[in-house]
């Protein structure tokens, strides 16, 4: 097979390819539903009337400016009104995604991204946490841009490929935090080939690259600040081995074939680095192949550092978005590498990717359909079975974010613990809470009781915990509580006295169940009680 026959057989899998994921993209906008908590922090952020009130606020989300701005910019042009417009934005960022993982792959040399869109483009978790309404999918697409970018300065330095690499830089990290350290990988796999090169003028222009992305951070010093203050609730650091084990599910979850994929690629990309590494210089794919394995071996190091040193939270499956695509395009560039070890090359990995990706399509077509809530149902179940009298109680806290959106029915309501702030995460307000130990919800517990001594219905959104045999383990207030300022033993501990208290006084506490359509996220799924009585 001729050169051109091979590219051109590469481009045309990779535009099948790229509809197929098109529609999987489709199949996510059209089964999300209703914002789960963490999307309506941003959208609350996002919606305050001014640009300067969103900057203001920008320390209540979780990511730099460039997130909340460029949602503040779709809600204000009028295209935020409904969950499905917002969602919109996440599906237009998730197409953007794979625009801009072609153009990194026609940046780098490559026909098509055969093996970005297998490993990366066929994710349920790229797909369903980089379209939801968070900054994460757009961290992703930055962050491959600049890998893009960066790489079309060090091919050509001109004053054009300049701005737009050090564009792309500042729009990484101001999109996702730890995007720093990893385009401080990226900048170290261009360094290295700059210095292989001997070209030092273009060394120092990739080290200028990253200082002014680093130092345009300094817009979010608020926020960071913020960040330092509440996080001592958050702290809970499982180790590397755990952050390891979150990342390898991440990787394809639930779609066995597609883990098997991306290991088989990861062992092929070193393997035809190594083996062009070990060639001649002169050798096609010598400077793509040093490129790769520095800025992957930068990566890694520099990603687990600040996850286990700096952010010190537990991880799930969207912290990780970022470094699959970091990866992703290592072994593309890895395997193109080993591709041109063999006249039979590119046929192979046509034939292997199309293989891998008909394997993993029907796991990654069960999993991509996933509502994000079902508070949103519960807040309308509870507005037709609640009377002004009764008492809705949401726990854990945090679930109030959800339910300020969408309930609007007759009878009043508050979170455990209770605060009169719905629209964002409090964790201030939940830090102070903490310092009064068990008698943080003393108030709480009264209204309850008060409402069911009168005759009427305390509604449950959330799972009140049945206290062990000899009662709700004693809260000391912290830091002096069971894991220092770890708010986890406090919400748990919240949650036993409210079941210690319908355990011993309610006369009746029953589930309501509820039809769900399908796939639903565990991290929003709650449960639905009504308790009535008092003796």
């Amino acid at each position: 097979m001729t050169s051109s026959a091979a590219r051109g057989q590469t481009m045309l899998l990779g535009l099948a390819f790229t509809l197929g994921l098109v529609w999987l993209h489709v199949a996510y906008l059209g089964n999300a539903g209703a914002l789960w908590r963490d999307e309506v922090n941003s959208v609350n952020v996002a919606s305050m009337p001014s640009w300067g009130a969103v900057f203001a606020h920008g320390h209540l989300d979780s990511f730099p400016l460039a997130w909340v701005t460029v949602l503040h910019a779709w809600i204000a042009a009028g295209l935020g009104e409904t969950d499905a417009e917002l969602r919109r934005l996440g599906f237009v960022i998730g197409l953007g995604t794979l625009a801009t993982l072609w153009w990194t792959a026609r940046r780098l040399g490559l026909a098509a991204p055969l093996v970005g869109l297998l490993l990366l483009g066929m994710s349920p978790s790229v797909i369903v946490y980089g379209d939801q309404v968070r900054g994460y999918g757009l961290g992703t697409l930055t962050i491959i841009w600049a890998v893009g970018a960066i790489w079309a300065f060090v091919q050509l330095p001109t004053r054009r490929t300049f701005l737009v690499a050090q564009l792309a830089a500042i729009g990484a990290v101001q999109s996702y935090y730890a995007n720093a350290f990893l385009l401080l990988a990226v900048c170290a796999g261009a360094g290295a080939v700059c210095v292989r090169r001997r070209a030092w003028p273009r060394l120092g222009a990739v080290g200028v690259l990253g200082a002014v992305a680093a130092a345009s951070l300094a817009i979010n010093w608020v926020g960071i600040t913020y960040a330092a203050r509440v996080s001592q609730i958050e702290l809970e650091n499982p180790g590397l081995g755990w952050r390891v084990e979150v990342f390898r599910h991440a990787l394809a979850p639930d779609v066995p074939a597609l883990s098997v994929a991306w290991g088989i690629a990861a062992a092929l990309a070193i393997i035809g680095c190594v083996l062009t590494l070990l060639g001649r210089r002169e050798t096609p794919g010598h400077d793509g192949s040093l490129f790769a394995l520095v800025m992957v071996a930068v990566g890694l190091a520099s990603f687990a550092w600040y996850l286990q040193y700096l952010a010190r939270v537990p991880t799930q499956y969207w912290y990780y978005l970022s470094l699959m695509a970091l990866i992703a395009l290592a072994c593309e560039l890895g395997i193109e590498a080993l591709a041109l070890h063999h006249r039979w090359g590119y046929g192979l990995r046509v034939l292997a990717v199309t293989m891998a990706a008909l394997l993993a399509a029907p796991a990654v077509a069960r999993n991509v359909p996933l509502q994000m809530t079902n508070v949103d149902a519960l807040a309308d179940q509870v507005e037709k079975l609640a009377q002004p009298d009764d008492l809705v109680v949401v726990l854990p806290w945090y679930c109030g974010i959800t339910f300020a959106r969408y309930y609007d029915g007759p009878a009043s309501w508050m979170t455990l613990p209770a605060f009169e702030d719905h629209r964002f995460h409090v964790h201030t307000e939940v830090k102070e809470r903490m310092t009064r130990g068990e008698r943080a919800i003393t108030a709480e517990l009264g209204r309850i009781e008060s409402t069911l001594r009168a005759g009427a219905r305390v509604w449950i959104v959330g799972t009140p915990l049945p206290p062990p045999a000899t009662g709700p383990v004693p809260l000391a207030p912290a830091p002096a509580g069971p894991e220092g300022w770890h708010v986890g033993p406090y919400l748990e501990g919240w949650a036993m006295q409210l079941g210690a208290l319908l355990e011993d006084h309610a006369d009746k506490v029953g589930k309501i169940d509820m039809v769900t359509s399908g796939p639903m996220n565990r991290w929003e799924r709650l449960e639905l009680f009504g308790v009535e009585g008092w003796h």
